[in-house]
C-alpha cells in the first residue's frame, strides 16, 4: 500500500511542474513545421464576444518574447511583427471556460491562422491553464502545442529616461521624417482587413485601413474589400475605403453594382450614393 501511495506522489510530483508557472509567464513549446519554439510570456486582455456584443471574451496571448509596446489586443501589429520573425504569437479566445479558437501568427505567414478550439485539450483555472495540440496540418503548415501558462494583465513598459545631455553635446534636433506607408505590405494588410470584416471587427478594420491598405484590394476569390464592408454592413469602414479612393464602378456580376449589394444596409447605401455610386 505504501508503494502505491509513493507511486502516486511521484506521478503528481512529475506532473505539477507543468502548472507551476509564475504570473505573466508561459512554459512549453509551439511547434510549427517541425520547429519547436519555447513559449515564455502570457498576457491577458478582453475582446467583444463574437456573437453577443454584451459579453466579453478573455483572450490569453502566449509569445516567445515580451510584447514590449505592442498591446495584446492589437492583432494587426502582432501579426505584422510575427510575419517579420520578431514574435511567435498564440492568441487563445476563451468564452467562459470554453476555448473558442486559437489564432496563430508566425514568421512568413500571409495573414492569420485561426485553429478551432475543439482541436485542443484545454484547461484553465484562476491560477493558470494548459494547452495541448497534437500535430495538425492546416493550410500548408503543421502545428503542435504543449504549454502551460499563468496569464497576467498587460502592463505598458515604462521608457528608460534618457540621460541629460551636457552643454557640449547639445545639437540641433533634425526635423522628423514625414509619415509614410511605403513600408506597409499591402497584400498582407488586405488579408487582415478581410478577416476583420468577416469577424465583424469594425475597430480593427479601421485600424488596418490606417496602415495604408489598398482600397481596391481583393480576397483570394477576387471580391474587393469594399464589397466585403458592404456585405458585412459596416458603414464606417465603407466610408473609410471610399475616402481612400475605392473603385465604385466594380460589378461582381453584370448589373450587380456595389449599390445593389448595399440594399440590406441602408446606411452604407446612403454613403455610397453620396460618393456617386450608381
Amino acid at each position: 500500500m505504501a508503494g502505491i501511495f509513493l507511486a502516486l506522489a511521484l506521478a503528481i510530483g512529475l506532473a505539477s511542474p507543468a502548472l507551476a508557472v509564475d504570473a505573466g509567464k508561459a512554459s512549453g513549446t509551439a511547434t510549427i513545421d517541425g520547429i519547436a519554439t519555447p513559449l515564455t510570456f502570457a498576457v491577458e486582455t478582453r475582446k467583444e464576444n463574437l456573437f453577443d456584443e454584451k459579453k466579453r471574451d478573455t483572450v490569453v496571448v502566449l509569445t516567445d518574447k515580451a510584447l514590449g509596446a505592442t498591446r495584446p489586443d492589437d492583432e494587426v501589429e502582432l501579426s505584422l511583427r510575427a510575419r517579420r520573425g520578431e514574435l511567435l504569437v498564440l492568441a487563445l479566445r476563451i468564452d467562459g471556460d470554453q476555448l473558442v479558437n486559437v489564432t496563430v501568427s508566425h514568421k512568413g505567414l500571409n495573414g492569420l491562422v485561426i485553429l478551432p478550439g475543439a482541436w485542443f485539450q484545454f484547461s484553465s483555472s484562476k491560477s493558470g491553464g494548459t494547452l495541448l495540440l497534437a500535430k495538425r496540418d492546416y493550410q500548408g503548415h503543421s502545428y503542435a502545442v504543449d504549454a502551460a501558462f499563468a496569464a497576467a494583465p498587460y502592463v505598458v513598459p515604462r521608457p528608460n529616461p534618457a540621460p541629460a545631455p551636457s552643454s557640449t553635446d547639445v545639437k540641433p534636433t533634425p526635423a522628423p521624417a514625414p509619415a509614410t506607408t511605403s513600408t506597409v505590405d499591402r497584400k498582407q494588410a488586405t488579408t487582415l482587413l478581410v478577416q476583420a470584416l468577416m469577424q465583424s471587427d469594425e475597430h480593427r478594420a479601421l485600424e488596418i485601413i490606417k496602415l495604408g491598405v489598398d482600397p481596391n484590394g481583393r480576397d483570394q476569390s477576387g471580391i474587393p474589400v469594399l464589397n466585403w464592408a458592404v456585405m458585412m454592413c459596416q458603414p464606417p469602414v465603407v466610408k473609410a475605403l471610399i475616402d481612400a479612393k475605392a473603385d465604385l464602378k466594380y460589378e461582381r456580376a453584370p448589373g450587380m453594382t456595389i449599390l445593389t449589394e448595399a440594399g440590406a444596409c441602408p446606411e452604407a447605401a446612403r454613403i455610397l450614393r453620396s460618393a456617386g455610386a450608381r
